[in-house]
């Protein structure tokens, strides 16, 4: 990152960067003449906060905060304001305005860490599952409120499906179940006829991450889980992961609605469980109404991913849209 510091007010002697990751703090730059021309290298602010790059999660987010000394000594901190119930203030001295947009200024501001994608192994945006009209439901063969290995009927919708084959081009294959979960609607439990499986729908959104279909499920009044087939690595591929991406319905969530994903996978010191998604009620409203990706980043010696995704929601604008699951090496 470059940029240019200026000091508008000439009363600055000088300007100093300090960046922050949890209780991790360090001075990254200290400027003591304007305009002064500066450049930012992630690397060595990682190596200033003692941070490995290798270990630090995708979304890391590294704030930055900038210290400017005036002519007579007072130092101002780009942290807002905040003042406690004393009405001390126990922040900063710039308001949101001073901190509008990085980087027309340089008081307070956020990095954060993303993946390039990948080269994908094998995955799945349903693409090979046959669908029928948006309105055509899923008829559940069991009781309502039975938990129950979902079996696809004559029609779609379809809940399960079985891969065509083993090539980084043939989708993997998925099957659905229904589990009950005691008052996650107030007006039923469980459900008989509902939108639920492989659809080419274009209701909340303008277009799938890839391709023109998805698992969608609404009203389920319990929990859809999808187990996908287990995607075996190459043995001469050191560096996987695995990602998909979801669409929640933007409407209300209730503390029982939401997404639990983890995914089961087998390395060369023996199995493990990898948690990727556990987010409910308010933490769903937070991401709702847009496509989000979920990606466990690059992974080392793993050698196969088993994707378990589950769905929890009990009314129809509840709704939950999963597409592109992929398993990928490095490019």
């Amino acid at each position: 990152m470059e940029g240019t510091l200026y000091d508008p007010n000439e009363n600055a002697v000088s300007y100093r960067l300090k960046a922050k990751v949890g209780d991790n703090e360090a001075i990254v730059m200290e400027v003591n003449s304007f305009p002064q021309d500066v450049q930012l290298n992630v690397g060595e602010i990682l190596d200033a906060l003692e941070i490995d790059q290798d270990r630090l999660d995708l979304g890391t987010n590294i704030a930055l905060i900038g210290e400017v000394t005036t002519e007579d000594g007072t130092v101002y901190t780009g942290l807002a304001p905040d003042f406690n119930n004393d009405n001390v203030n126990e922040g900063g001295d710039t308001t949101n305005r001073a901190k509008d947009y990085f980087p027309a200024q340089a008081m307070e501001f956020y990095i954060n860490f993303f993946q390039p994608p990948g080269l994908k192994i094998r995955g799945t945006s349903f693409e090979e599952v046959s669908v029928s009209n948006n309105e055509q439901t899923y008829e559940k063969s069991g009781d309502p409120n039975e938990d129950e290995d979902l079996v696809n009927g004559a029609q779609p919708p379809f809940v399960n499906y079985e891969a065509q084959g083993d090539s980084g081009d043939d989708e993997i294959g998925f099957n659905s179940k229904y589990f009950a979960v005691t008052d996650i609607s107030s007006s039923s439990l469980g459900f008989s006829a509902e939108r639920i499986g492989v659809y080419s729908l274009m209701e909340d959104y303008d277009a799938y991450p890839d391709g023109t279909k998805g698992f969608h499920m609404e009203d389920v009044d319990g929990m859809i889980q999808i187990t996908f087939d287990t995607v075996d690595i190459p043995d001469d591929v050191n560096k996987s992961g695995i990602s998909f991406e979801v669409f929640f319905g933007n409407t209300s969530w209730e503390s029982k609605d939401g997404m639990y994903a983890y995914v089961n996978i087998t390395t060369d010191s023996g199995n493990e469980v990898i948690e990727m998604v556990n987010l409910f009620d308010d933490d769903v409203e937070a991401i709702a109404g847009q496509w989000y990706k979920f990606d466990t980043g690059f992974l080392t010696n793993v050698r196969s991913y088993q994707l378990v995704i589950e769905g929890y929601n009990g009314a129809t604008p509840e709704s939950i849209d999963i597409d592109n699951v992929v398993v990928y090496e490095p490019e």
